[in-house]
């Protein structure tokens, strides 16, 4: 048969007959036909629908002090299409695949999620000596990125062959950020001196890694901490 190879004695297979030949995509890379197992071709096409409505509101507590407060829900929906990949195999003798060309497609995976998350924040604007302006704040935000599916691996048999089992889907991640900082303004403008520490605490914080040739995403717990410090002097107009 044209195109496919048969895996048993490592000839042609015979005409009108593919059982335990696998098909070998004869053209060029940038023409494939997408049918071919001479090809590791990873596919993990997905639909996603995502809906939010969030609002944010102010209070000024004081002429230097002001609270921020914002909500946000969140609805998402995705739906992933599974095609594993038979990477040179086929089916029949010795059965490491399960098609002589093409993938098959799996049942697809459909998720959905529906989150609430906020800020709040405190801004205190005092009046000191030594700058022209100051800005003072504290905030703590709740934060979401939703999950997925995992892209298939390697279609083999697990009777013939197996490889190690990923995760098909992952969970999504939450983070509690926590921060507070000042911003200065000084010398007329010239000197701007900027200063924080963070805090973030991750729930399921999602890692990539490289596996069997596909990508899996895993969920872990982490922390993060530390301080940034950022200063701009404009010596003059033409000099920064």
């Amino acid at each position: 048969a044209e195109g496919f190879f048969n895996t048993a004695n490592n000839g042609d297979c015979p005409l009108g007959s593919t059982s335990g030949c696998v098909y070998v995509d004869p053209n060029p890379l940038s023409e494939i036909n997408g049918e071919g197992h001479n090809y590791f071709r990873s596919q993990n096409p997905y639909k996603v629908t995502s809906k939010a409505i969030f609002g944010e509101a102010y209070w000024q507590m004081a002429p230097t002090v002001k609270l921020t407060a914002g909500l946000r829900y969140t609805d998402d929906k995705k739906t992933s299409r599974i095609f594993p990949t038979q990477l040179l195999m086929a089916s029949g003798v010795p059965g490491f695949g399960y098609v002589d060309s093409g993938f098959r497609e799996l049942d697809p995976v459909r998720q959905s999620w529906g989150k609430m998350t906020g800020r709040l924040a405190i801004d205190w604007q005092p009046d000191l000596r030594f700058t022209d302006q100051t800005l003072v704040y504290a905030s703590y935000a709740r934060g979401y990125k939703g999950g997925g599916a995992n892209p298939p691996g390697i279609d083999a048999n697990p009777e013939w062959l197996s490889f190690a089992a990923a995760p098909a889907t992952f969970k999504p991640e939450y983070v509690n950020a926590f921060e507070i900082g000042m911003k200065n303004t000084m010398l007329g403008g010239t000197l701007i001196l900027n200063g924080s520490a963070f805090y973030y605490d991750y729930n399921n914080y999602q890692v990539s890694k490289i596996v069997d040739r596909t990508a899996a995403n895993e969920n872990f717990d982490t922390r993060i901490w530390g301080l940034e410090l950022e200063g701009r002097v404009t010596a003059s107009e033409h000099l920064f």
